[in-house]
C-alpha cells in the first residue's frame, strides 16, 4: 500500500494523470460537438463552415483574399523549407515548426477556398449579365419613335444590376470538406499562435537564459531563437494569422478547443516518445520527473483556453471594427463573435 500511494504521489505520475485527463477532456469535445464533420444522424452540430465562409471577406474581394493567403503559403512554405534544408529534420522535434507548417496548410487550402469562390462569384455574375441582356433588346424593339432613349434606360438599368451587390451562388452556401477544414485549421492556428510566442518568449527563452550555460543551450538560443526565421515563428506567425481573422468570415466556436486540445496532445505524445528514445526532453517544462511537473502540465492546457479566450476578445473587437466603419456584414460579424450562427 505505502509503495502504491509513493507511486500515485510521485510527480511522473500526476504529471502523466494531468495530460490523460486534457486528453480525454479534448476528445470529449471533439466527439460531441465536431467541428469538420456532421453528427451520425446527419444533424449540424457544428457553425456554419460553408465554402463562402472559408473563402470570401467582407473587407476584400475573393481575389485579393485568395492572393494574400496564397503569399502568406508561399512565404511560410518557403521559409520552412530553407530552416530544413539548413538544419535538417532536427527542426521538426520542437512544437514550434509543427505549428509553423500547420500555418502554412491552412493559408494554402483557405487560398484555395478563396480561388473556388472567386471563380463561383464570377460564373454568377456573367449568368446574372446574361439574363440582363434580352431585356435590353426587349427595351429597344418596344419603342422603335424613342428607341435611343429607351435602349439608354435599358442598359443603365442593366449597369445598375451589375454594381449592385451580388447573392451568395448556391455552390458556395453548402459545407464542405475544404471549408469545414479551413475552419478547424483557422481555430487551431489563432490560439496556438498565442501559447507558441508566450511559452517561448515567456517561459523556454528565460529558462534557458537563466539556466547553466552548455555548449548545447547557447547553441539553442542562437540557431533557434535569436534568428530571423524565429522572429517570424514565435511573434510574426500571429501577425499572419490575426490579419487573415479580421479579414475572413470563419465564425467563432468554443468546441473547437476540442481539436486544439488534440493537436497538441498529439505533440506531447511525440514529446515522450522522443524522451523515451534519446532520454532528453525537448523542452525543460516538459521533464516529467521535476516536482513541479504537474502544475507545469496543468498550466499548459489551462494556456491552451486561455489562448482561446484571447481569440474570442479579438472577435468582439472584429465586430466593434466593422461596426463603427460601418463596413458591409458588420451584423455577420458581431453574430460570430457571439457565436451565433449555429444550426445545432
Amino acid at each position: 500500500m505505502e509503495m502504491a500511494l509513493e507511486w500515485a504521489g510521485s510527480s511522473a505520475v500526476q504529471a502523466h494523470a494531468v495530460l490523460a485527463l486534457s486528453g480525454l477532456t479534448s476528445l470529449y469535445i471533439t466527439i460531441a460537438r465536431p467541428t469538420i464533420r456532421l453528427a451520425a444522424d446527419g444533424s449540424h452540430t457544428c457553425p456554419p463552415a460553408s465554402l463562402w465562409e472559408a473563402g470570401t471577406s467582407p473587407a476584400l474581394s475573393s481575389v485579393a483574399m485568395c492572393v494574400f493567403r496564397f503569399v502568406m503559403a508561399v512565404y511560410i512554405f518557403g521559409m520552412g523549407g530553407m530552416q530544413f534544408q539548413r538544419m535538417g529534420a532536427y527542426v521538426f522535434k520542437f512544437y514550434t515548426i509543427w505549428n509553423w507548417w500547420l500555418l502554412g496548410i491552412y493559408f494554402t487550402l483557405a487560398a484555395t477556398a478563396s480561388a473556388l469562390c472567386a471563380l463561383a462569384e464570377t460564373r454568377s455574375a456573367r449568368a446574372r449579365a446574361a439574363t440582363a441582356k434580352p431585356t435590353v433588346t426587349a427595351a429597344a424593339e418596344v419603342d422603335n419613335s424613342n428607341g435611343s432613349a429607351a435602349l439608354d434606360a435599358s442598359r443603365s438599368a442593366v449597369g445598375n444590376v451589375a454594381k449592385s451587390a451580388p447573392e451568395t451562388p448556391k455552390s458556395l452556401q453548402r459545407a464542405t470538406l475544404l471549408s469545414r477544414t479551413c475552419h478547424a485549421l483557422f481555430m487551431i492556428n489563432s490560439s496556438t499562435v498565442i501559447i507558441v510566442d508566450c511559452v517561448c518568449w515567456g517561459l523556454l527563452y528565460p529558462m534557458l537564459a537563466r539556466g547553466p550555460q552548455t555548449p548545447e543551450t547557447q547553441r539553442i538560443i542562437r540557431r533557434l531563437l535569436l534568428t530571423f526565421t524565429s522572429y517570424n515563428q514565435h511573434g510574426l506567425n500571429a501577425l499572419y494569422i490575426f490579419t487573415d481573422l479580421f479579414l475572413n468570415r470563419h465564425r467563432l466556436a468554443f468546441h473547437a478547443t476540442g481539436p486544439l486540445g488534440l493537436w497538441s496532445m498529439a505533440y506531447a505524445v511525440w514529446a515522450h516518445v522522443w524522451h523515451a528514445k534519446s532520454g532528453k526532453w525537448l523542452y525543460p517544462f516538459l521533464d516529467t520527473s521535476k516536482p513541479w511537473a504537474p502544475m507545469a502540465y496543468f498550466g499548459l492546457y489551462m494556456v491552451h483556453w486561455g489562448a482561446f479566450g484571447l481569440v474570442a476578445l479579438l472577435y468582439r473587437a472584429k465586430a466593434r471594427l466593422y461596426s463603427s466603419n460601418g463596413k458591409p456584414l458588420a451584423a455577420a460579424a458581431a453574430d460570430a463573435a457571439r457565436g451565433k450562427g449555429k444550426t445545432d
